[in-house]
């Protein structure tokens, strides 16, 4: 307590007093059902939260009109009074917690595509294309404006009727109807409603106003917005503290302050690589020009930076996102044993699920999104001896949790140290904090009294002999070495790269342009391109036409980027045709070439899955159970906590 005091002081806003600093930032979690109704799933998300200590709640882009979807999220409404009685289930389960819960209320604009809202075309300031989207909006007239406030006041009025204690007014981002009519790119309005910054602000002072009326003089109207678009022609930071203000003198109760647009996403939804409060910087220039509180968001995933933001004066409250979906018992745990708390690695693969429209998930927290299923999880029957095969995040996950639910488990890793390719995930730039989680993994599964074995080979005998009532296999991958790559003069993998068992030379090429592959460039490229003599030269041939195309996450953005600023050579869709030597052949756009002088070549080019042990169980007629080969560590920690809720 006394080491986080400033996390545990309370804050009031308007006529709301929150418990502690630690406001949860709104994530769409894609829970709800496609008329905005709550599930069970999400009332089960919530409450696991609320439980965990948290002091306010914000849920995530409540929609203010019917045809308005956003997208393929599925998200919950107060466009109509019937929104009322279903959301306060939702706000009686969190109140029971002593837990604040505020709706943000959104429109997304481009965001609610033709496809997904009847045909009807999207709406904006102007008719700008806005990326990521393709489709061409329609500005609104200055009618549709006020129709459009009133439906902003109507949700929050209903908001209140639910029983919410603030609503949440999203400006931020270049993103929603009012985050594009703040941004001088795409607002380009010659009316009232645009021009310079009183002119773009109107629309949201006249969302904030009329919030007001309905919700009368003291109920908590928070603004998100942005300090800055973080690009040329954007809103300037100079512009976000006259912003700021005017939402204040509109009758805003609180700022909650976020950075960056769409075309920057490393700033609005960080990964790994960013430092953590890297807004820190911000929030104190904005507060300085505010009389009311301020909260900020930005990678504060562990309690240390959020006590040192509030103690610096930056903010008055912390926004933490992702490391609340990671544990939702992150501030209970701050207070107690901040060593326990499941460290969020920035990964993204949450907003990921969500944008592919898939279930929400989480790398490290298998539990993220199922905790109704988790909830009613029947404790075992009686203790089982079970042998878990396989160090890496599948084996490490399927100890913890059999050993947590009161079995006898046994890990048996060959290597001489736990992890597997998690361990090796870790040594790329910018994703050490993937060391954070194995070490975490190996706590808790010592704390669970998991024996671990290290330098410890399997074989059917041993596990004839031991008499297990359950073996599960979570063997992993291996690197796959193509045949046509074997006439190199030196031919090494990424992996043996990545753990220092190889030292390319002067001359690498990388086959294979997948996140292995383009990481590895970065791992071998100088931080700054010097341009030195002895330089390495790194080029990567990918035979696909995109660059790790499975990485939908601002962290792909980001390490394109760093490869591109220190001269990494890229082809893509270049065919490796023939290795021999120090001269590799390739096809590109029709055109065979060649590459000369390579003293290295590192094979990326794929994993195939270590299948020997479960082909000589399966000849020996050992019953096992497999968590099978994944694409990523999300799906591994995913398969092995099913596979033991199941079997065990």
């Amino acid at each position: 307590m006394e080491q986080f005091k400033h996390l545990f002081t309370p804050l009031r806003v308007g006529s709301m007093t929150v418990k502690n600093r630690i406001f949860m930032a709104p994530i769409s979690t894609h829970m709800a059902d496609t008329e905005g109704r709550l599930t069970e799933d999400e009332l089960k998300y919530y409450e696991a939260r609320a439980k965990g200590g948290v002091g306010y709640i914000t849920v995530a882009s409540v929609l203010i009109e019917k045809l308005s979807r956003y997208g393929t999220y599925r998200n919950l409404g107060l466009y109509e009074d019937w929104h009322v009685e279903n959301l306060r289930r939702l706000t009686e389960l969190v109140h029971a917690h002593g837990t604040m819960i505020g709706a943000q209320l959104l429109h997304p604009a481009v965001a609610a595509p033709s496809s997904y809202n009847e045909g009807r075309r999207p709406v904006a300031a102007s008719p700008v294309v806005t990326r990521p989207y393709s489709e061409l909006p329609r500005p609104l007239t200055v009618p549709e404006i006020r129709d459009y406030v009133a439906l902003f006041a109507g949700a929050a009025r209903r908001a209140r009727l639910a029983g919410f204690d603030a609503v949440e007014i999203h400006c931020c981002h270049r993103h929603g109807l009012l985050g594009l009519f703040l941004s001088p790119l795409h607002n380009k309005r010659v009316d009232e409603y645009g021009g310079g910054v009183a002119g773009r602000a109107r629309f949201a002072v006249e969302v904030i106003q009329a919030v007001r009326e309905q919700v009368g003089p003291e109920f908590p109207i928070i603004v998100r917005m942005s300090a800055c678009d973080e690009e040329p022609g954007g809103q300037s930071l100079t512009e976000g503290m006259e912003l700021a203000r005017r939402f204040e003198e509109a009758g805003a109760s609180m700022i909650h302050l976020s950075d960056g647009c769409f075309d920057s996403p490393w700033n609005t939804t960080a990964p790994f690589g960013r430092a953590q409060g890297f807004n820190m910087e911000y929030a104190a220039r904005i507060r300085r020009a505010i009389h009311i509180p301020l909260g900020v968001v930005g990678r504060i995933n562990e309690p240390w930076v959020g006590e040192l933001m509030l103690e610096q004066g930056a903010c008055d409250a912390v926004y933490v996102g992702r490391a609340l979906i990671c544990d939702p018992d992150f501030p209970n745990k701050a207070r107690l044993d901040p060593e326990t708390i499941r460290p969020c690695i920035g990964c993204l693969r949450c907003l990921a699920s969500v944008n592919a429209d898939q279930p929400f998930c989480c790398t490290i927290n298998p539990e993220a999104g199922r905790e109704a299923m988790a909830a009613s999880s029947a404790p075992p029957v009686a203790g089982k001896k079970v042998l878990v095969v396989g160090g890496g995040p599948g084996g490490l996950t399927a100890a913890i949790y059999a050993a947590e639910r009161g079995h006898s488990v046994t890990l048996a890793e060959r290597a001489d140290h736990l992890g597997g390719q998690m361990y090796l995930a870790a040594f790329p730039p910018c994703k050490q904090e993937i060391a954070k989680a194995t070490a975490y993994f190996i706590r808790r599964a010592r704390k669970a009294g998991v024996d671990i074995r290290l330098n410890c080979p399997v074989t059917p005998a041993w596990i004839r002999e031991e008499h297990w009532d359950l073996v599960i296999l979570a063997t992993g991958s291996r690197s796959l070495i193509p045949g046509f790559l074997r006439g190199a003069e030196r031919l090494v993998t990424a992996w043996d790269v990545l753990e220092g068992k190889e030292i390319p030379g002067q001359n690498t090429v990388i086959v294979g342009g997948g996140s292995v592959g383009c990481e590895t460039a970065d791992f071998l490229l100088p931080a700054h391109r010097d341009l030195k003599a002895n330089s390495r030269r790194v080029t990567v041939l990918e035979m696909d036409t995109v660059l790790d195309r499975e990485d939908r996450t601002s962290a792909r953005s980001l390490l394109m980027l760093r490869l591109a600023e220190k001269g990494c050579r890229l082809l893509t869709g270049a065919k490796v045709v023939s290795v021999s030597g120090r001269t590799i052949t390739y096809e590109k756009d029709g055109q065979t070439r060649t590459i000369s002088g390579v003293d290295t070549v590192v094979s990326a080019a794929g994993l195939a899955p270590e299948t020997e042990l479960r082909a000589e169980l399966e000849q020996a007629g050992v019953p096992f159970a497999a968590v099978e080969q994944t694409a990523n560590i999300q799906q591994a920690t995913a398969q092995a906590y099913l596979l033991v809720r199941e079997r065990l």
